[in-house]
This record gives C-alpha cells, sequence and structure tokens, in this order.
C-alpha cells in the first residue's frame, strides 16, 4: 500500500505539472521549485505551494556563518526532508548492509551553494533536525533604532537591521544541530541520492579484525595508524539500540574523537565532502563533513578503543570501532575499522545532452527530468524553452542551437552565399562553444536540450565535436520514431530488419535502396517529406505502386499528430495535400500490412 500510495502521488505531481504546461501562455512566472532525484524510486519535482501541504514543523534560526557574519533570525515552516525522501523513496534494498547508511544526499541553491548529507545523519535523528523550510519571517528585534542609538552608532547595529529586511529564498535546507548556519542552504533547487559506490560489494563471511586503520582519500597526509596514544582521549557514554535487536545496555566507551583524526590528516572543511568509514568485511557507513565539523554531535563521534574498561582488542569487532553517542540506532557503529577515505562529492561540471522527446511534455522520461535538474544554464531551441518552461525554472538559456544548424540559419539569412554561410555558422558556432565553456569552467551543468533522440538525426550533433567524452553525457529519450511505431500498430519489423535513414542516405547508397526492397524489409524515412517526390523515381524502380506506405506527421505533438495509410503510387499527392512539411517520419515496405509476426 506504501508504494502504491508514493507511485500515486508521484503521477499526481506529474499531472499537475503538465496541467500547469498546457495552460503557461495565461499562468504567472513559475515558482521556486525543487526536484529530488538519484537513487529514489519515485523522482519529485516540487513547488513551495506542494511543501505547504505537508504537515510542517516550525523551526527558528540565529543565522550566524563560520566567519562570524549575521544573517538574521528566521522563524520558518517547514516540512522534514525524510518526509520527502520517504515520498521520492529512496532505494537501499541493493545495499550490503540492506540500509542506506552508504548513501549521500546532495543538497543544490540557486545560487550554486551545494552541501552534502549523509543518510545516516537525517534517518538516525529526530524528523525535525532536517528540514525544508516553504515559509520564513524575520524575527526582528523589539528594540527601536531611537533605543539602539542611545547605546550604538549606526555603524555598530545597521549592518544587523539591514539583514532583518533580507527575504529568505526558498526553499530553504534548515539543520537545528548545527551551531554555525553555513550548511543552511537558501532556494533549494535540487536534492540528488547519491550512492558512492554502487559496484562495490561486501563479503560478511570474513573475519572482523583488524589492528590497524588508514586514512585515505583526499588528505594532506595518509596516516597508517596502530595506536591512538597521540591523540587527546575522551569517554562517552552510549544507549546502545539496535534497530531489529532493541536495547543493549548503557555502555561507556573511550578512545578519540573522529574529527581530531581528520583533522591530522589535512582533510579540509569543504561542505561537499564525506567520511566513507570501512571494516574488512565490506561494512561501511558514511558520515558528512559537515555533522562532523559544524555540530556538536559531530565532536562526540569517536574512535573507540575499550568498553566498559575493557579494550576491544580481542573482542568480536577488532581493535577500532566507530561509536555515535547520540545515534538513535547504532548501524554506524562500524566495527573492525580498517579504512577512512574522505571523498568529494561535488561533481565535475558536465554538459548533458537531453532529448525530450518528439513533443509532448508527458513523454520526457525520468532521467532526463533528473539531468534537467542537475543544470544550472540551459541550452535550448525557443520551442523547447516555451513548451518545457515548468521543468525549466529561471536557469538562464546561453543561445538557441537551432538557429546554428545550416538549413535553419539560411531562413533567417537568405542573402547569404553558401560559402558566407558556412564561415558565419562555424563563428556562431564558435561563440556558442564558448559560452558553454565559460560555464563549465564556474563549476555550472549545463543541458544541452534536443527534440525526440538526441543520436537519431538530432540538432546537438555538431556540439560534440568541441568537447570531450568525460565533459559529455547523453541522456536517452522517446524518439518520434517510436511514438509512430505505435501509431501505426503494426508489427513493422515482423521478424525482419527495419533500416533507418534519411534522404540523404538514399541518394548517396541506391544500392540500399535496391537492398531493402529485396529483401522486403522495413524503410523508415526521417526528414524526408519535402524529398519525397524527388526520390519516388528511384522508389518506382526497385517497389510496386501498390507497396504500402505509412506516412506518420508530428508524432508525439498532441492534437497534430495524424497518420495517413496510403501506398507508393498515391503517396506523393497525400504529401502535397498536408500543411505539414518537416515533422514527418514516411514508412515503406510489405511489413507495414501485417497485423502481427509469425516469428515469436
Amino acid at each position: 500500500m506504501k508504494r502504491l500510495a508514493l507511485v500515486l502521488y508521484a503521477m499526481l505531481v506529474c499531472l499537475l505539472t503538465c496541467s500547469s504546461a498546457l495552460a503557461m501562455k495565461h499562468a504567472p512566472a513559475p515558482q521556486p521549485t525543487l526536484t529530488i532525484t538519484g537513487k529514489v524510486t519515485n523522482p519529485l519535482k516540487l513547488t513551495v505551494a506542494d511543501l505547504a501541504r505537508f504537515q510542517s514543523v516550525e523551526i527558528q534560526l540565529n543565522e550566524v556563518d563560520r566567519d562570524r557574519q549575521f544573517h538574521g533570525i528566521y522563524l520558518h515552516q517547514a516540512v522534514p526532508l525524510r518526509t520527502l525522501l520517504d515520498m521520492a523513496e529512496i532505494t537501499t534494498q541493493d545495499q550490503p548492509t540492506g540500509k542506506g547508511i552508504e548513501l549521500a544526499i546532495r543538497v543544490t541553491g540557486a545560487s550554486g551553494k551545494q552541501v552534502v548529507l549523509s543518510w545516516g545523519e537525517v534517518y538516525y535523528s529526530n524528523a525535525a533536525e532536517y528540514a525544508i523550510a516553504f515559509a520564513a519571517a524575520p524575527v526582528k528585534p523589539m528594540m527601536t533604532e531611537a533605543r539602539c542609538l542611545k547605546c550604538h552608532g549606526p555603524e555598530i547595529y545597521q549592518s544587523a537591521l539591514d539583514q532583518y529586511e533580507r527575504p529568505a529564498q526558498l526553499p530553504k535546507l534548515l539543520i537545528r544541530g548545527d551551531f554555525y548556519t553555513d550548511r543552511c542552504v537558501e532556494g533549494v533547487t535540487r536534492i540528488e541520492v547519491v550512492d558512492i559506490y554502487p559496484k562495490l560489494k561486501s563479503d560478511r563471511s570474513l573475519k572482523l579484525e583488524s589492528s590497524e586503520f588508514q586514512v585515505t582519500g583526499l588528505v594532506a597526509k595518509e596516516l597508517k595508524l596502530s595506536s591512538l596514544k597521540d591523540y587527546p582521549q575522551m569517554s562517552m557514554w552510549k544507549k546502545v539500540v539496535g534497530l531489529h535487536m532493541g536495547y543493549h545496555g548503557l555502555h561507556l566507551y573511550k578512545g578519540v574523537s573522529l574529527a581530531k583524526v581528520l583533522e591530522a590528516a589535512g582533510v579540509g572543511d569543504e561542505l561537499t565532502k564525506a567520511v566513507m568509514i570501512s571494516a574488512p568485511d565490506g561494512y561501511r557507513a558514511l558520515f558528512s563533513f559537515g555533522e562532523l565539523f559544524q555540530s556538536f554531535k559531530g565532536r562526540r563521534i569517536m574512535l573507540a578503543e575499550s568498553v566498559d574498561g575493557k579494550p576491544l582488542k580481542g573482542q568480536r569487532g577488532g581493535k577500532y570501532r566507530i561509536i555515535v553517542p547520540e545515534e538513535l540506532v547504532d548501524d554506524r557503529d562500524v566495527l573492525a575499522v580498517a579504512r577512512i577515505e574522505i571523498i568529494d562529492l561535488k561533481p565535475k561540471a558536465k554538459i548533458s545532452i537531453i532529448g525530450v522527446g518528439p513533443g509532448d511534455t508527458d513523454l520526457l522520461t525520468l532521467e532526463a527530468l533528473s539531468a534537467l535538474a542537475r543544470a544550472d544554464v540551459l541550452v535550448a531551441p525557443a520551442d523547447i524553452a516555451q513548451r518545457f518552461a515548468p521543468y525549466l525554472g529561471n536557469k538562464p538559456n546561453l543561445f538557441d542551437p537551432l538557429q546554428l544548424i545550416k538549413h535553419m540559419y539560411r531562413k533567417a539569412h537568405p542573402e547569404l552565399s553558401a560559402e558566407e554561410l558556412s564561415e558565419q555558422v562555424t563563428v556562431e558556432r564558435d561563440a556558442g562553444v564558448q559560452k558553454i565553456r565559460k560555464a563549465l569552467d564556474e563549476g555550472k551543468n549545463v543541458a544541452f536540450l534536443d527534440w525526440g533522440d538526441s543520436l537519431i538525426y538530432g540538432s546537438s550533433r555538431w556540439v560534440r565535436a568541441f568537447f570531450s567524452d568525460d565533459e559529455l553525457e547523453t541522456v536517452p529519450a522517446l524518439s518520434s520514431f517510436n511514438v509512430a511505431n505505435a501509431m501505426i500498430q503494426r508489427d513493422i519489423g515482423a521478424g525482419g530488419s527495419i533500416v533507418i535513414t534519411m534522404p540523404s542516405g538514399l541518394k548517396e547508397n541506391p544500392q540500399l535502396l535496391e537492398a531493402v526492397a529485396k529483401s522486403g524489409d522495413t524503410l523508415a524515412i526521417f526528414m524526408g517529406l519535402k524529398e519525397f517526390q524527388e526520390l519516388k523515381p528511384k522508389f518506382d524502380r526497385y517497389y510496386a505502386a501498390d507497396t504500402p506506405v505509412a506516412l506518420v506527421f508530428s508524432a508525439g505533438v498532441a492534437g497534430s499528430e495524424r497518420l495517413v495509410r496510403t501506398t507508393l503510387e498515391q503517396a506523393v499527392g497525400e504529401l502535397k495535400a498536408d500543411r505539414e512539411k518537416f515533422l514527418g517520419l514516411i514508412y515503406m515496405g510489405a511489413r507495414l500490412n501485417q497485423r502481427s509476426s509469425e516469428c515469436q
């Protein structure tokens, strides 16, 4: 029932979003939104208004950062982050522990600020400790400015008073347990659940023994420690509570602060970093830098050497053990600590070439939605930018790439010669590439949006020549080919082959046309509406006049898509009569008459 409810909610959010797209010409500017993606079953896209419909908690924060700068006092209405993550349904069943203690949660704001949380700190503390605010009101001092002047001049108090007038950018990540508020992110645009080592397996049959541990990864100095005598000692009581086995007593642990060991290795203090702590059998748990260095509780997380006055060495669980005193359950108390690895989860900026499907917003894939959420800036045709506006928010659009396709550029500049056209397109493309390169250098992710499947005659092909494979990712999409197949409702392959081509391919390779006709395979021609009449003499050479032809117009565009079943002899007339001259697919072959295949 829980899974059904989550799916229904996700469908409702999607329905509301798509409905808003239909009326966007008359709609106000889009509300700030956040997306929840990554290792989740039900990616979510939520506006501030959506958040306001959840049961909320009231949280006041006195906002001062590590540089001792005051940023106001706000009373917030907020939704526990755990509630939203539960709605998105984080997938943990494929984790070696069967839990989420290896997962990270990366939060990004509209300004580009990013912080990383651990799954454990969110789920093993009380729910209201981590929340997303949808409303914020400043808590102004009762003292009047006239009273302030009796003790201080404006140079003392004015900068603080100005902060009360600063509107908070919503949605906003709140963390109540931190002393400083550096991890509070205003204008949250995306929350991603990240599995750092998705292919790393564990072997729980291995013996839990380790007499030393390594501190490695992004450190100034790697450490290999078999003794902690050089570090300040600490002791801590802990209520040991297992998720499945319940209460296991009150125990006194002694050891050293994990933070002190990390500082000795020179790990820095970036809030996008995390610490993965592993045992010899592969059991591991993630801790964020924020929880270790920003909260009072983090300083109490310890590398324990003894329990109740007895050394851990010789007991089950090795010489060193991670102890998290304030955690509600002890799943992150890693036994037999063998490796402590420092990881930075700040992703390298990339260009995501995203196919948005053939037309309607409901054909956008969940993977495309996730990629759009990760993007900071766009490269998008004007039509896509308008049609998909609810998914794009207020992200800046660097340029319209469709206008840099030669035949499109020709329409805007008919006066240019062929040579001038080629030169000018090259100049314009170089300028566009420089804009993308500048965004990447600034650490911004770029979403390059293309119709349909970008690798089937897409308009984004030219940009790939300017960037390396590790700077690019391609997000697959539903193609007009897939939609057209569904409209035809025939087994167009019928156990044989389907040859996808375009007019230039047929002109350059007449042997292909002869071979396809001879075998009886189906020919699918992209961008051939205008050139079909020119090609017809070639078709007549190899195909009978009554060969079935399917003309599919505007596949995937609601209200415009049409299917015409005809023959080779009649197809030219049908094409001349139709108003659409560009958005179309042409299918030809005897198998278009077969309702099903016998080769099953």
